[in-house]
């Protein structure tokens, strides 16, 4: 369904100006849009004073202007904090410029040179319409965030009130398997909340978009560790972790679990022996570590849909959160992860995460 749009026009080149008022003239506005009322002012503080006084659904915007140039003009009209797209209108057909332009927050960026009717429309209406997407996506998150908040507090309450009480309970029973129930109690509220700090660590860095409070993190004793924990699981594993001291990693307190996750998913996915070989290596600006077995093996038809939400081999019976977790993670690092054949015979999954 097309929709009319209010269209502000910050340009102070009157021939340039009178050009895209023609261009959005053209007949073939309508197969995108109803109408497009176009208001023209010829600078930066006539445009906020414009966005102050009524709405507007796109703004469009010359670089070129009597107070700024360049991205610096991008720069001031965002700050308006208006709320309205911005497509930038340029004179410069330079890619550099315009790949800053979409990074400093504009919605497309249209070399005037090569303007006419129907590229400017398009412009308008997939600017307008990305943008309402962006808005819905950021109210959503802002409502998950806020209803989890909620939710973690009340919950946090709640065990604190449990745990006080199974402590309470446990020195005045006289009851040996009451006091076990007790105990029992207590430490799986412990874990809860644990849980609960863990879950809100991952929202934390998952939807940081890029800006995660990222550390190095020393991957020897990290990896060291979680073969100890998982070669204790059972007698059927052998971990052995080979990785040079000095390499360090940026992650954050959630790198121990991914580790963790790779290690336990070959002890899962095995009825047999399994041994697993841990290595890493420096390539400069990554570090790549490999969580090989000698295990079943994956198909090459689920090395990639593994890693999604609910993934899993064809095999397995687990719930595929494991793998999904780490994928988030390593990509909030900054890295990537990926699963293909061992030289063992078995599965592989290879991190690249960037050094610290």
């Amino acid at each position: 369904m097309n929709q009319a749009v209010n269209a502000l026009l910050v340009e102070d080149n009157p021939g340039d100006a009178k050009l895209v008022e023609h261009h959005l003239e053209n007949p073939s506005v309508q197969a995108f849009l109803d109408e497009v009322a176009l208001t023209h002012v010829e600078s930066l503080s006539a445009a906020r004073d414009a966005l102050v006084a009524r709405h507007y659904d796109v703004l469009l915007l010359d670089l070129g202007l009597p107070e700024s140039e360049g991205i610096e003009t991008l720069r001031r009209a965002a700050a308006f904090d208006s709320g309205v797209p911005i497509i930038v209108l340029t004179g410069l057909d330079n890619t550099e410029i315009a790949v800053e332009a979409i990074q400093s927050g504009a919605q497309d960026y249209l070399p005037k040179g090569d303007l006419d009717g129907d590229r400017l429309v398009r412009a308008l209406r997939y600017a307008i319409d990305r943008h309402e997407q962006e808005q819905t996506l950021a109210r959503r998150n802002e409502q998950l965030d806020f209803f989890n908040s909620v939710l973690r507090h009340d919950m946090m309450n709640g065990f604190n009130v449990i745990m006080a009480r199974a402590d309470m309970l446990r020195t005045e029973l006289d009851d040996p398997e009451l006091v076990g129930h007790a105990e029992n109690i207590h430490d799986w509220s412990v874990k809860i909340t644990d849980l609960s700090g863990k879950v809100r660590s991952i929202l934390d860095s998952v939807a940081s978009d890029g800006d995660a409070a990222l550390e190095a993190v020393a991957l020897r004793p990290l990896v060291a560790e979680e073969a100890d924990r998982v070669d204790a699981m059972t007698d059927r594993v052998d971990v052995d972790a080979s990785v040079p001291a000095g390499l360090t990693v940026l992650g954050n307190d959630l790198l121990d679990d991914v580790v963790g996750n790779l290690l336990t998913n070959a002890v899962e996915h095995s009825e047999e022996t399994t041994s697993v070989a841990v290595t890493a290596e420096d390539e400069g600006s990554t570090v790549v570590l490999r969580v090989a077995d000698d295990g079943p093996g994956l198909p090459p038809e689920d090395r990639t849909d593994i890693f999604e939400r609910g993934g899993k081999g064809a095999a397995s019976s687990g719930t595929g959160f494991g793998l999904f977790f780490v994928s988030s993670m390593v990509e909030s690092y900054g890295g990537s992860v990926r699963a293909e054949e061992s030289d063992r015979g078995g599965a592989a999954f290879v991190l690249e995460l960037p050094r610290a």
